[in-house]
């Protein structure tokens, strides 16, 4: 049985001792304590007994053990048979509004330590039953659990200028970062590895520890496709910490007649795409020898075969386009007359390969439909074709006219035709490819029998030509005819006026070239291309 002591710790405390004797077996002693503070008991010997306090409680606590950052929500429990409801603010209350949702307030919680404090409480025994909640982890922190090894993710806005993309963090140990992008996308940090594509604002990070933990075995990192990085050991961030910053570009629509052209087909950002499936595609690689003083007779060789041209270049920058001949299979300049020449010089020899494209990937990977067959050192350079199909020089439309105005060029006959006409039945005009160009010519008689040739655009290039004469105009560009009149298709009865109208086109193709400069302050920067006309086969007919 036990000894117990009403008010300890006070003066004048007494201790009131049970004699087994007293006590029958199984009976129940109760003590009221109302009013006293604390109890202590002692036990000595004796049989097995029970002892029921009753006194007034004021408060009624209970806990949930909570670790690691976490809380306790969304509490609901029963105290006999009244439901409790811990709110978002803490409060504990009972008997809900259903309009209003407020209740009796009747203790409080503290969701980080997971203690609910009760003030009130039927006046029968608090048994607490039905006891309901969720243990809430940290939003942030190294305990928080939304930490990820990798993320993938896309920018809000898309295309991305290069090296403007940014990305910073912390890492599960609390290790922070500010990694960038460099022009090419790619992303090779401490502990980040990934890359960014430019045209989409897709991202692709890992995040990785320079140093290798206890257990942990390496991944493969080559599907990022970093130069010099293939593994790496796995490391966590946390999410919640990661942003990023870019600059992107947004496209407003211009008008036509400032832009020169109609943008209805044109992509939004104003760029066309060059390389497309099907299309052909010129790999190139242009370089350079050093510069050397050359006499007649010498040879340089450039120290490549199966070239695709060569260009002898002067001390002054000015090409050279004489006194040499050139051997592009064997790679070499043979020096003939130097006589001019702007010494030391310089030769510039390309390789070049012409082939079909079989697949153009946004991010600029071009496949081919057959392998290269010549090795292409960095800086090689991809040129698009144009593809004009078969050209050949010809004469497209002939006629005579009475009179003419010395202006105008019309397709048609103006007024009434000449009384003679050239016989272009039995005797045509002839163009050759070397020397044909694309014009609208007037030949006009000046008298019966002489005529001067009148090009739209060359203007006057050959005066007193003579029906009794071939008449064959030379074109000072390749030093070949622009055109063959043959004497024979004259006839008689040419007056002074009469026009003999034609056209010609040229072997060689027109293509549109069209640059447009965008508003903004002056850069400074420097563009240059070149344009290469090229043919398959080298026939002049």
């Amino acid at each position: 049985m036990p000894d117990v002591v009403v008010n300890p710790s006070a003066t004048g405390n007494s201790v009131r001792r049970l004699n087994p004797v007293e006590v029958l077996a199984g009976a129940l002693v109760t003590l009221d304590l109302s009013g006293v503070s604390s109890v202590q008991a002692r036990y000595s010997g004796g049989s097995e007994s029970s002892e029921s306090v009753q006194v007034a409680m004021d408060k009624l606590y209970l806990r949930t053990d909570v670790a690691n950052a976490y809380t306790l929500g969304g509490v609901t429990f029963r105290v006999g048979t009244v439901r409790h409801f811990v709110k978002s603010n803490g409060n504990v209350e009972i008997n809900l509004s259903a309009a209003t949702g407020i209740g009796t307030k009747v203790g409080t919680m503290t969701p980080s330590q997971g203690v609910i404090e009760l003030t009130s409480w039927p006046i029968v025994a608090p048994l607490v039953q039905d006891f309901r909640g969720a243990l809430l982890p940290p939003a942030a922190g190294p305990d928080n659990p939304y930490s990820a090894y990798m993320v993938v993710f896309r920018l809000a806005t898309a295309p991305v200028r290069p090296s403007s993309f940014s990305m910073q963090g912390t890492m599960r140990d609390g290790t922070t970062f500010n990694v960038a992008a460099d022009a090419n996308g790619v992303i090779n940090a401490a502990r980040v590895k990934g890359r960014i594509n430019y045209q989409t604002g897709v991202v692709q990070a890992v995040f990785v520890t320079p140093s290798a933990p206890a257990g942990f075995e390496p991944v493969d990192l080559s599907f990022l496709g970093i130069p010099g990085v293939s593994t790496g050991y796995l490391d966590m961030a946390q999410n919640e910490t990661l942003k990023y910053n870019a600059v992107a570009f947004s496209y407003l629509p211009l008008d036509a007649e400032l832009l020169g052209i109609d943008p209805v087909r044109l992509p939004s950002d104003g760029r066309v795409p060059i390389f497309r499936p099907g299309g052909v595609a010129v790999v190139g690689n242009a370089q350079t020898t050093g510069s050397q003083t050359v006499a007649n007779g010498d040879v340089i060789n450039v120290g490549r075969t199966r070239l695709s041209r060569v260009r002898v270049i002067g001390h002054d920058g000015e090409v050279i386009p004489v006194g040499y001949t050139e051997d592009l299979e064997a790679g070499t300049v043979t020096f003939t007359d130097v006589a001019g020449y702007s010494q030391p010089v310089k030769v510039e020899h390309r390789i070049e390969d012409m082939l079909l494209v079989r697949d153009a990937q946004i991010d600029g990977t071009l496949s081919f439909t057959r392998p290269l067959t010549h090795d292409y050192p960095p800086g090689s350079r991809v040129s698009s074709a144009f593809m004009a199909g078969d050209l050949r020089a010809r004469v497209s439309l002939m006629f005579d006219q009475a009179s003419w105005d010395k202006v105008t060029f019309s397709d048609a006959l103006v007024g009434n035709p000449a009384p003679a006409t050239y016989d272009s039945i039995n005797h045509p005009v002839e163009i050759l490819n070397d020397g044909g160009t694309s014009q609208r010519w007037a030949l006009d008689f000046i008298s019966t029998t002489t005529f001067r040739v009148v090009g739209e655009k060359v203007g006057v290039i050959l005066t007193g030509a003579s029906i009794t004469a071939d008449c064959s105009p030379l074109n000072p560009a390749t030093g070949q005819p622009y055109f063959t009149i043959r004497k024979e298709g004259w006839g008689s009865g040419w007056a002074v006026g009469n026009i003999v109208r034609l056209n010609t086109v040229g072997a060689l193709t027109s293509p549109w070239i069209v640059r447009t400069v965008k508003q903004g302050p002056e850069s400074g920067e420097n563009y240059e291309f070149t344009l290469l006309l090229r043919g398959d086969v080298d026939n002049p007919l």
